[in-house]
């Protein structure tokens, strides 16, 4: 019988010695890879937080207004001519009766000249008649013709220097001319345009459009604020109001008057009136960045102690109803009261029920 040899031997076993240690080696592995990883404790989150005042507030409403001067006229010509002066010049100030355009009259001027004189041959006629009346030497008819001869004159006389009058245009109060462009000897229609006055006064109007639902609630003498830019306004007193509503807006058109207006507010610029409007309402006030939005409804997240641990606070989701903006606050109308605490400052990463610590920099 032949006999296995010692080195064999050796080596089978060395070869099942390894392989038995890399099969416990791939199951220790299995066994780890497979095993539940366990769940991480919780990690608080920390978060800016703020107290909810009492704030009252009214609804607010914006409506584009135009500026208006105090009093605005086109000047137009009422006769035809030819330019004979120009007294302004475009975009200066002008005073009340300032003679601001001639047309050439020569032509009504001398019919005048030859009309004062007939007047006077008709009044002399007249008062000759008149003597020879009151002696019975003509008649009353003869009487009642020189009488009207002489009114005729007169009639012609004024007609011409009306004519003269229309052909000459004066300024009607103090006012800011606008651009134009006329020159002595321009001939000018009947009707022509000549330019835009715009009153020069202490105070100006705004007109603007508001709803139904503000038109409700003001009146004249109420207050309104002219916004010039994100931190500049001006106060107006609205001075009158539509006695109707536009028929296809249903908004109605008020007016309002800015006293000491800047120099930046021109005729026919654009402004944005805010209005105050309805009654007041007591409401609380927390910061902008507190409130949160949802696809149904707004809401913030209220601190409140752990009714397990009191030493631990949670931020619990609750739904509120937002009012007006004011500055960098926005005031709640109803679902949460004064006093209490809102996380302020790193709402966005936190859910219902999270563990919050308040941030050690914070004030009351």
């Amino acid at each position: 019988m032949r006999t296995v040899s010692p080195r064999i031997i050796t080596s089978v076993i060395l070869i099942l010695l390894v392989a038995s240690g890399l099969g416990y080696l791939a199951r220790w592995k299995y066994l780890q890879i497979s095993a539940p990883v366990p769940v991480p404790g919780e990690i608080p989150e920390m978060v800016g937080t703020g107290i909810a005042v009492p704030i009252q507030t009214q609804s607010k409403a914006t409506a584009v207004g135009t500026i208006l001067a105090p009093r605005s006229i086109q000047l137009r010509t009422e006769m035809v001519g030819t330019i004979a002066f120009v007294g302004f010049k475009p975009g200066e100030i002008v005073e009340e009766a300032q003679e601001l355009l001639k047309l050439d009259s020569s032509v009504e001027k001398a019919q005048l000249a030859s009309a004062k004189a007939l007047q006077q041959i008709a009044d002399s006629t007249y008062q000759r008649t008149k003597l020879a009346s009151e002696s019975r030497a003509i008649s009353e008819m003869e009487l009642d013709q020189s009488a009207s001869v002489l009114a005729q004159a007169r009639a012609e006389v004024a007609r011409l220097e009306a004519i003269i009058r229309r052909k000459t245009i004066i300024a009607p109060f103090r006012a800011k001319a606008g651009l134009f462009d006329l020159h002595k000897g321009q001939y000018l229609p009947e009707g022509a345009p000549i330019t835009m006055l715009q009153g020069v006064e202490d105070y100006v109007f705004v007109d603007f459009m508001m709803p139904q639902q503000v038109a409700d609630f003001l009146q004249v003498n109420d207050s309104v604020s002219i916004l010039l830019s994100v931190k500049e306004s001006l106060p107006a007193c609205v001075v009158a109001v539509d006695s109707q509503a536009d028929k296809l807006t249903r908004s109605v058109m008020a007016r309002a008057k800015i006293d000491s207006p800047p120099t930046v507010l021109q005729p026919n610029d654009s402004v944005k009136v805010a209005i105050d409007y309805g009654p007041r309402v007591d409401s609380v006030q927390v910061p902008l960045t507190a409130l949160r939005s949802a696809p149904t409804s707004a809401f913030v997240f209220v601190v409140e102690k752990d009714a397990n641990d009191e030493t631990k606070l949670l931020a619990r989701m609750r739904n509120v109803v937002p009012g007006p903006t004011v500055g960098q606050n926005v005031s709640i109308l109803s679902g949460l009261q004064v006093g209490e605490r809102v996380v302020t400052d790193g709402s966005f990463k936190l859910r219902n029920e999270a563990w919050i610590i308040p941030a050690e920099s914070e004030g009351p």
